[in-house]
């Protein structure tokens, strides 16, 4: 229980505190210019600015929690979006539950259902708002616009009685790919249309972030509020040969903006770093009061740490297509990248964009400290390390591979390098775009490419799972689907999902030789085990089951 005591107060009988105001700006990747981002730059001017501050891993779900907690995926558990939810039985906090323990009134406006309550960054928060659950057929993960998040504020400031400080979280989504064209405003000029490159209207999606971020900081007394404002990842625009982000961690998704101003926020102007987004939590405690907590990042506020190194990952790949799983370490000024069967080192001074590793790695001053401090974090031992059910019981979310933790070296220098094989996760999000679309055209076009994926990448379960698809949805083939499933299932994924694809095409299959008493028995079964959904329900029923 967290005593409060000799606070000032406000005439208006409000506690002398700050209000705190947190937002992300998804896929926002270090390097926005003035002309972009000209209200980040506004709060940075009143503050402090770190240019590039890195990320735990550029995927929108595992960075949250660890900017919510302090703490480095390991200890909170979670590795991708479709993560068991936060344990239950955790020995830290999240920020929200601090706040709201400190008398503070608590708010987060969430721009995507990646963020959805069910995985437990909810925790804390006296009002959370998120985009409506989806409808059959539409996207899983729903989304809002940055406007509509401003007017939700806006509402929300509107009704908020004021006596209490506030700690509120704002979720913007809007950089995030797919890139939409956007009409540019007086202050930031770019538009972007439909036909533009993508990086152009990508920054266009900036601009509109921008745009959101300013009519959301106006709403808070610029002398009584913290503001911080940061992304959860950045995005590689095509470099590495990577559209997005997710697999590679390379400083185009790991690099990331990290401005803070406000009440007892020093005008620094721009900080070199290394700094870290478990950074922001113990800063956050040291100018709110809060009492200190075990942390993984270090305040903002303090004197920087000699030869800190910030260690960063991502489990994506290995977990979608059992690649190699990927690992970096930096000091600012050397990043060491472990890729598995590829390891390199840049010199980040003299080759910014990461494009010509050195030649050698023994003997370099840097490699031997940035090596161990890698081999020390993938070391530690995940929450959820050694459980190969974790993702098993996950009744939503795509299916994917069990991953706990990090292989041993030996182990994941024997995986297929991400690097060189990210073609073959573009050419399955031909045949995903394919299937979305039901083109029975370009699916059969595709059908025999997705098979030598199969024969390529044989621990891979994704093309299975994509072959299986395209033959349940669109070519109308049950029984090779459910064989295609099976195999994804025997190749290492595991969901709720997945096993539910295999009952409906098993029993499609049943009915495609006109054995309804199996395609009954099929459906019931799984029914009972509890994988049954609407559509299932509605079968079976047709069936006279």
């Amino acid at each position: 229980m967290v005593i409060i005591v000799s606070w000032a107060v406000w005439g208006g009988g409000r506690d002398d505190r700050p209000d705190v105001l947190l937002i992300t700006i998804d896929t926002l990747r270090a390097g926005a210019s003035k002309a972009d981002a000209p209200m980040l730059y506004r709060i940075a001017r009143r503050g402090i600015f770190c240019q590039r501050a890195r990320t735990v891993t550029p995927l929108t779900l595992p960075s949250h929690a660890s900017l919510l907690t302090g703490r480095l995926p390991p200890v909170h558990g979670m590795r991708g979006n479709t993560a068991p939810p936060l344990p239950p039985d955790r020995d830290y906090p999240l920020l929200a539950e601090e706040f709201k323990e400190a008398g503070y009134e608590t708010a987060a406006f969430i721009a995507s259902g990646v963020l959805d309550a069910r995985y437990g960054l909810n925790g804390g928060f006296d009002t959370w708002q998120a985009p409506p659950a989806p409808k059959p057929g539409e996207p899983q993960f729903p989304t809002l616009d940055g406007m509509e998040q401003a007017r939700r504020v806006t509402e929300w400031m509107a009704q908020s009685k004021g006596d209490k400080p506030r700690f509120v979280w704002v979720h913007l989504w809007d950089p995030h790919d797919p890139y939409r064209p956007r009409q540019g405003d007086p202050v930031r000029t770019r538009t972007t249309t439909a036909s533009d490159l993508p990086a152009d209207r990508y920054w266009g999606e900036v601009s509109h972030a921008d745009a959101a971020l300013e009519k959301i900081v106006k709403l808070f007394a610029q002398d009584r509020t913290v503001v911080v404002v940061t992304s959860d990842h950045g995005e590689s625009l095509g470099e590495h040969g990577e559209a997005t982000h997710g697999f590679l961690v390379y400083g185009a998704t790991m690099d990331i903006p990290l401005v803070m101003a406000g009440p007892g926020v020093p005008v620094q102007g721009v900080i070199a770093g290394p700094n870290s987004i478990v950074d922001i939590a113990p800063t956050l405690r040291e100018l709110c009061d809060l009492p200190p907590q075990r942390s993984d990042g270090f305040s903002l506020l303090a004197e920087p740490v000699v030869g800190r190194i910030v260690v960063g990952e991502s489990l994506y790949g290995n977990a979608v297509h059992g690649w190699a799983q990927q690992s970096v370490a930096t000091d600012g000024r050397f990043t060491l990248v472990d890729g598995g069967p590829r390891v390199e080192l840049f010199d980040r001074d003299r080759d910014p964009r990461e494009l010509t590793p050195a030649a050698s790695l023994t003997g370099h001053p840097a490699y031997a400290r940035l090596d161990r401090a890698l081999l020390d974090y993938q070391q530690q031992k995940s929450v959820t390390s050694g459980d190969p059910t974790a993702f098993a019981e996950i009744p939503y979310g795509m299916v994917t591979r069990s991953v706990g933790g990090f292989l041993t070296r030996a182990e994941n220098r024997k995986l297929a390098d991400v690097a060189t094989s990210l073609p073959a996760d573009r050419l399955l999000m031909r045949m995903r775009t394919a299937i979305s679309t039901r083109n029975p055209r370009v699916v059969e076009h595709l059908l025999g490419r997705i098979e030598g994926l199969e024969q390529q990448f044989p621990d891979d379960p994704a093309p299975s799972f994509t072959r299986g698809r395209a033959l349940l949805f669109v070519l109308r083939r049950p029984q090779a689907a459910a064989e295609a499933f099976q195999e994804a299932q025997r190749r290492g994924y595991r969901s709720q999902d997945l096993s539910r694809l295999v009952a409906v095409a098993r029993a499609d299959a049943a009915l495609k030789v006109e054995d309804r008493v199996e395609a009954r028995r099929i459906l019931q079964e799984a029914i009972d085990k509890g994988l049954g959904n609407e559509a299932m329900r509605k079968k079976l029923a047709s069936l006279g089951g």
